[in-house]
């Protein structure tokens, strides 16, 4: 191919109009200001206007932008790479724009006061004819290994956009030879499938447009046909969804009564970490399997008879003037001290004994294990509050006190220390990742809570999101996904907090 030199323009940042069709945005938002509120909150474009303001913006990376003006040339632009610089300059000159972001931004401002009256408000970007001619350039800055990889659901959303009456899967195939189109094309359905499919909980929808459930993950349920089949979708060879005369948001719309109930205890499952790429459900060679294909398709499935407990013998009673008569035999297993024979249901021991309740069917968090009681008086207090607060009526509440929690359990833990931790949660958690995160127990949790981004329960920047931002929406369920996370490193933090009161006594 032929080298063409595209030309470089200076323009007014007011002229530059975001992507809402951004290849970082799983599913297409309304409006500008839609687009900024996800920016914000999974690209961490409060950093990238950090950096803008400690560093200096520098234009060695370039915006490409096309043409938006309904003559297809010159300004206004949309920024087709780009988005997350040119959001942060956007929000730095009227942090307005962003209001669950607004007071971040305004305290940056001010802390960078002098740096602030440098900020440019015309840049150079670089304008590409039209979108089929800039994707080259963006697939191999987001797809190769120059810059910062899109995730996967960003790849697929990429692909699947170059899909139009004129460019076919074959086509795409063709122009990315080593790329795994159909697999891609059916990450990206999916996700406009699950978009749309009307849940009745709305927290589960909210999770399953999100990318906290990873298509890489739920890929290993929907690539089994039979799976496939009992949530209502069908693959053609080329990953797109069956018929191909519809979209996956109208399938997902028409989905019947039995296929959506299956579709809600998938996700479900998903979302209560119950299944993942390792789960024996998604192997055909395992039990498990069959039983979670009976489950989705609402076939009961057949337990193997258990043998009857073999009879105890029988006991003797004592009895006297208080039992009213002659001695008795006891009448066998479960038996009363009155002789009756008989026990209570539910009674511990008794035939209808059913066992304390899942953690997820309480209305509060489950702090068993947990060893509070030699932690400082204040902190025990927020354990109190914690363990008694309603998930149900106060989820932004119960959110909010399990971050302050984490963190002054930190602080205590490590207050000894000749440098103690002090600080945000993100600065106190620094020493967390020094002391505990080689350690295989606690490896997976320390990353999640410490990389997390802001869809994932129980990372610092879901915190962060939830007391921060004005537009944060939190359930119960969040909470409790929430807890899962922090519970096993409170568990240690406490522990050998307790260990080390006990040894000073």
């Amino acid at each position: 191919m032929a080298y063409e030199q595209l030309p470089i323009v200076e323009v007014d940042l007011d002229q530059l109009f975001l992507d809402l069709e951004n290849y970082r945005i799983p599913t297409r938002r309304d409006d500008e200001a839609g687009a900024l509120k996800y920016l914000f909150a999974s690209e961490d474009v409060l950093g990238a206007a950090r950096l803008i303001l400690r560093d200096g913006y520098f234009d060695n990376e370039v915006p490409i932008v096309t043409s938006a003006s309904d003559s297809g040339s010159g300004s206004p632009y949309t920024v087709l790479e780009g988005n997350r610089r040119v959001s942060a300059l956007k929000a730095l000159r009227d942090p307005t724009i962003v209001p669950g972001h607004e007071a971040e931004i305004r305290a940056l401002l001010k802390r960078y006061a002098v740096e602030a009256e440098n900020l440019p408000e015309r840049v150079r970007v670089i304008v590409a004819p039209d979108r089929a001619a800039a994707a080259p350039h963006v697939a191999r800055l987001h797809t190769g290994i120059s810059k910062r990889r899109w995730s996967r659901d960003q790849q697929a959303t990429f692909y699947y956009s170059l899909i139009d009456e004129q460019t076919t899967v074959d086509d795409v195939k063709a122009q990315y030879p080593d790329v795994e189109v159909a697999r891609f094309m059916k990450m990206a359905v999916m996700r406009r499938f699950l978009s749309a499919a009307p849940f009745s909980d709305h927290s589960l929808r909210e999770y399953a447009q999100s990318d906290a459930l990873k298509m890489s993950a739920f890929e290993y349920a929907y690539r089994n046909k039979e799976i496939a089949s009992a949530i209502g979708v069908e693959f053609d060879k080329d990953g797109m969804l069956l018929p191909r005369a519809s979209t996956p948001e109208k399938i997902a719309v028409k989905l019947t009564k039995e296929k959506l109930s299956a579709l809600e205890y998938l996700v479900g499952e998903f979302r209560a970490g119950h299944l993942n790429t390792r789960s024996p459900e998604f192997k055909k060679s395992k039990q498990e399997y069959q039983s979670l294909v009976n489950r989705l398709n609402g076939v009961s499935t057949p337990t193997s008879p258990q043998p009857a407990p073999p009879d105890l013998p029988a006991q003797p009673t004592p009895s006297g003037p208080s039992q009213g008569g002659p001695s008795s035999v006891s009448g066998g297993p479960g038996s009363g001290r009155g002789g009756t024979g008989l026990t209570p249901p539910g009674a511990p021991g008794g035939t209808g004994s059913r066992g304390p309740n899942h953690p997820d069917t309480k209305d509060t968090l489950d702090l068993s294990g947990l060893d509070y009681e030699n932690a400082p008086l204040n902190l025990k207090l927020r354990y109190f509050e914690l363990r008694r607060i309603s998930l149900t009526n106060l989820p932004i509440a119960a959110a909010i006190l399990m971050r302050s929690v984490l963190e002054a359990t930190i602080k205590v833990h490590f207050e000894g220390d000749p440098n103690p931790a002090t600080g945000q949660l993100s600065d106190a958690f620094k020493h967390v990742v020094q002391a505990y995160g080689q350690e295989k127990s606690l490896k997976s949790t320390i990353a999640t809570i410490q990389s997390g981004n802001a869809h994932k329960h129980g990372s610092i920047q879901w915190f962060n999101l939830i007391a921060h931002s004005a537009d944060a929406s939190v359930s119960a369920d969040d909470v409790r996904q929430a807890w899962k996370v922090v519970n096993p490193l409170l568990r240690r933090l406490l522990r050998q907090s307790s260990r080390a009161s006990s040894a000073t006594t």
